[in-house]
Formats: structure tokens, sequence, C-alpha cells
């Protein structure tokens, strides 16, 4: 997808593409445990009175093992069907932030799930304003800092975040300069598509943004780059890309 008319931003791929796989390949695995346990408890079934005969201790000894064989199933099903409902939060929260990012006016160039070898990317958005790398959160609550520490409702994240946030935008400054390009250094973005984000700076150099402050934050961006250098750092993502899946 490529193109949105003369007045809007140039976007390549769509946005969610990845984590929308990831939560159909969940919803699969959790299908798949519910069969096996549903087949092993039909067997253990027609089998009662066999295992029976094998006396009193055997036929408990077995009992309390498919007891066990069945929960275990039953809870990989469900952390499957946690993750898919996971992937399923994240990916319309980066459609709906693609869908943002798809009315920039011209001039802006957009790289949605970009595939790099520190893991996909959610967005990259580049302009004369510079190369952002946005790694799109769906988590809700408040989002704090303390001290370098980013926190929801008090608590510390269950993942370093601008450590993941630092080690995309490096993957793009390393492939650019791969091609010549040493200049600007991405800018790493953490955007929060359902919180109160109560952080006002960056946190160890990462911008920290919800959804609804991206187009102020957008238009506040000093000029960094010509529009023929933003082309074709544009053109050098997209080149990365189609020869990633040659």
């Amino acid at each position: 997808m490529e193109g949105r008319g003369a007045k809007r931003a140039t976007v390549y791929h769509k946005a969610g593409v990845g984590v929308r796989k990831m939560e159909a390949t969940r919803w699969l695995a959790a299908l798949f445990f519910l069969i096996i346990m549903f087949v092993g408890i039909y067997f253990y079934s027609k089998s009662v009175k066999t295992i029976a005969t094998l006396g009193l201790p055997v036929a408990l000894v077995v009992f309390v093992g498919i007891i066990y064989w069945v929960k275990a199933m039953g809870d990989k099903a469900d952390a499957y069907a946690d993750g898919a409902l996971q992937a399923r939060r994240g990916a319309v929260a980066e459609e709906d932030v693609g869908n943002l990012l798809g009315v920039l006016p011209a001039g802006y160039f957009v790289v949605h799930d970009f595939v790099s070898n520190r893991g996909n990317i959610d967005h990259i958005v580049i302009s004369t304003k510079g190369i952002l790398t946005i790694e799109t959160k769906s988590h809700r609550g408040v989002v704090s800092c303390e001290g370098e520490m980013l926190k929801r409702d008090g608590q510390p994240f269950e993942k370093d975040f601008i450590k993941q946030a630092w080690a995309e935008a490096f993957s793009i400054r390393d492939l650019l300069n791969s091609n010549g390009v040493s200049a600007p250094q991405p800018q790493p973005v953490l955007l929060f598509a359902n919180a109160d984000v109560q952080v006002r700076q960056q946190v160890r150099g990462v911008e920290i943004i919800s959804r609804r402050y991206l187009p102020l934050y957008l238009k506040r961006l000093q000029n960094r780059l010509s529009a023929r250098e933003a082309q074709k750092i544009f053109e050098i993502l997209k080149l990365s890309q189609s020869q990633m899946f040659v």
C-alpha cells in the first residue's frame, strides 16, 4: 500500500499485520490444546472399565494422572487464549496509530510493521523533521516515571520498553549507515495508545507520548533533513524489506 494521494503521507505496508498473525497463531494453539484435552478425556472414558480391572490403586493413580494432565492442557489453552487477546489489543492499537499516521500531510513517509534484526518495528516516520521509530503499546492505566523507570499505575512494567525502543532505533541507524546515510540518528518513541501518559520529558533519551499528543509532538519537531534526504531514506527502508522477502 503506497501513496494516499498528493495531499497525504506516503505509506508502505499495513499497520498491525505482524500482530494479527501472532493473534491467529495463538488462537490456533489454544484450539489445538483443547482438542488434545477432549480427545484424552474421550479415550479415558472409553477405557475406564479396562483400568478398573487393574485394581483400585492403579485406577486411582491413572485417575489422578488424567486430572493433572487435563488441568495442564487447560492451562496451556488458557495461556494461549490470553496471549491471543493481548495480541488483538496490540493490533487494534497499532492499526489506530497507523490510521492517524496515514492522514499526515504530503512530505511524510510512513513504514509500518518493519522487520529489523531487532524484531518488528511498529511504525517508522520519516520527514524533514527526522526519523522516528515508534513502538506502540496498548496498555491502559496511568503511565508515570520515577527516575529512569517507567511505571504503570505505580508499578514497573513487565519489560524494559526503553531498552526495546533504543534497540529498534539502533537497528535503523545501522541499516542506514550500511547504505551510506549517517545522519540524523533515529529518535525512539514509545507511544501509549490507551493510557493516561503523565511523563513530560524524555526517559533515557526516549520520547514517551500518548496517541492524542502525537500530532502536536510531530508539529513541534524541528527540521533536520531536506525533503530529498527524507525520500531517499524511505526508499532505502522499502528496498530493505523487499529484499528480505525475495
